[in-house]
């Protein structure tokens, strides 16, 4: 507690209300930087890493970083980037928190001097109002985590014993902040080989102490890349009494399956399913059971797993190609008509539907969906050779850790894509008929970017294909107006107009086309009906 920590901040009001909040789940958001420097960008995410850390050591329910980023993924927000408060208040509410800890750091004095002034506060997320007044805390930035440390004492002590507040002091004391740093910005580098080198440097910066979160997420990044003998060393290191172990475990049992040591796999996620019972435990169990050959406890364990998770696809499906090698074909087919309705273009599941339909006799059934998954299976034409295709269940690569009611509430929502990879989702649902489902999409693309083009224009595509004329041609003026230079646009616009009559905007519309791409060979050809001629674009 010493070194000159200056304490500038009013004390907080708990009582009664710390009581209400006693459990209340809790989310650390990064700190944004005030100073704006680049240069000390990793103190917010460290903040947010090392303040989650504390307090789950501490006992806190706290939501894990891992389903944050998740979370960030889905919405395309970069790791460490600072929300507005209405975006803050969004994300905890999807992941079932209901306090949120937020605050703001400011960086000042020469390099290798710095000092570090952090604010904090604690707003409860379902009523969007602060639960504790704004904390401020000073220190040298070398003393970063005994700083944080001081702030969980100071921020939340009420709720913690001595004992428990004492521990989290000794454990941010003895933590060197190079650590922080390499870690915080290890967990926002984009490239993983990147991330991987910081991870090591942050390993060298502890001196052979342990911090979990940090062997986690080395050993995590090694078995993603397939790299399991430097994994198994870093994830060893978490044994049954660190917070990490049952993660640590998780994935060591990916390793054993990687590296086709079912046996040990199956005893791993069996030990892991008594005591943690996640979707993705019961996933890998099933894998693990299947690559053993027990099909029916591969098909119970995946139906456990779908029992927590009903909006993963990959779950489903491989519950769907378990119940295909049991033979039991009609629940097949269930189970994987979902799946291709929430991924149209899974080439692997219009297969396995398209077989499980031929071998019920729906010869016409299985045809449609074979041809689609002829067009989205690289390797249909050697699976089309064998009996059994070598088809491998999804593994889970990562564990997500959220509340049962959150998880229900955010699985329910669509999950956000790029603009353009939405427009190539509906254009896949088009392709096989589904076009209500491919219009919702662009309607909802079109709500977040209404200036793509390539969305309009599909939507023209679709109306036209129903003789919907004025929708289709108020979408395709909407393509044309956003990219004055793109020819397909005006080409549908020419046959809009040609199939309600007005020849001469057709012609007008082709000639603007052919000015474009003169060597679009539906336009010379709709030229030379229309009497059209090139003009200047």
């Amino acid at each position: 507690m010493a070194r000159g920590f200056v304490v500038a901040a009013a004390l907080f009001v708990f009582g009664a209300l710390v009581q209400a909040q006693e459990r209340a789940p809790i989310l650390v958001l990064p700190f944004e930087n005030k100073t704006r420097e680049a240069d000390y960008h990793w103190v917010g995410e460290a903040c947010a890493l090392f303040l989650s850390d504390l307090l789950t050591q501490m006992g806190e329910p706290v939501i894990s970083p891992d389903d944050r980023r998740a979370v960030y993924e889905q919405l395309r927000l970069p790791e460490g980037l600072i929300l507005t408060r209405a975006s803050a208040l969004l994300v905890a509410e999807q992941l079932g928190a209901e306090r949120l800890l937020v605050g703001t750091y400011q960086v000042s004095g020469p390099k290798g001097q710095e000092r570090l002034a952090l604010t904090a506060r604690v707003i409860h997320v379902s009523e969007a109002r602060l639960l504790t007044n704004e904390l401020t805390l000073g220190a040298p930035l070398r003393d970063l985590p005994s700083l944080l440390g001081t702030l969980v004492g100071e921020l939340l002590g009420g709720r913690f014993s001595a004992a428990a507040r004492q521990g989290a002091m000794q454990r941010a004391t003895m933590l060197p902040v190079g650590v922080l740093e390499f870690f915080a910005k290890a967990r926002m580098a984009a490239d993983p080989e990147v991330a991987l080198q910081l991870l090591r440097r942050a390993e060298q910066a502890a001196q052979g102490k342990v911090y979990a979160p940090l062997l986690l997420e080395l050993g995590r990044t090694y078995v993603q890349q397939r790299r399991c003998a430097e994994a198994v060393p870093a994830l060893r290191r978490l044994g049954p009494e660190s917070s990490a172990h049952q993660e640590a475990q998780f994935y060591l049992g990916i390793c054993a399956l990687q590296q086709g040591e079912w046996e040990r796999a199956l005893d791993i996620y069996r030990a892991l399913g008594r005591a943690w019972p996640l979707a993705e435990v019961f996933n890998n169990l099933a894998v693990a059971e299947l690559r053993m050959g027990q099909v029916d406890a591969a098909t119970s364990d995946f139906s456990r797993a779908l029992e927590r998770s009903e909006a993963d696809p990959d779950i489903r499906f491989n519950y769907g190609y378990a119940l295909w090698k049991r033979g039991d074909f009609e629940n097949a087919i269930v189970a994987l008509r979902q799946v291709v309705r929430r991924r149209a273009t899974d080439g692997e599941a219009h297969y396995l539907l398209g077989k499980s339909l031929q071998r019920l006799g729906r010869e016409d059934e299985a045809q449609g969906a074979l041809t689609i998954a002829q067009r989205y299976l690289p390797q249909f034409a050697e699976w089309e050779k064998v009996a059994d295709p070598p088809i491998s269940p999804r593994l889970k690569m990562r564990i997500l850790r959220r509340r049962e009611g959150a998880a229900r509430h955010f699985g329910a929502r669509v999950p956000v894509m790029r603009p353009s990879e939405a427009v190539h989702e509906a254009e896949a649902l088009a392709d096989v008929g589904r076009e209500d489902e491919a219009l919702a999409i662009l309607e909802g693309v079109l709500k977040r970017a209404p200036d793509l083009a390539e969305a309009h224009l599909l939507k023209a595509r679709l109306y036209f294909r129903r003789g919907n004329w004025r929708e289709a041609a108020d979408a395709a003026h909407a393509a044309a107006f956003w990219n004055p230079q793109w020819a397909p646009a005006h080409l549908l616009l020419a046959r809009i107009y040609l199939a309600v009559g007005e020849r001469e905007r057709a012609r007008l519309s082709v000639e603007r086309a052919l000015a474009l791409d003169p060597n679009n060979a539906e336009a010379r050809e709709l030229a030379r009906s229309l009497g059209a001629s090139p003009r200047k674009p």
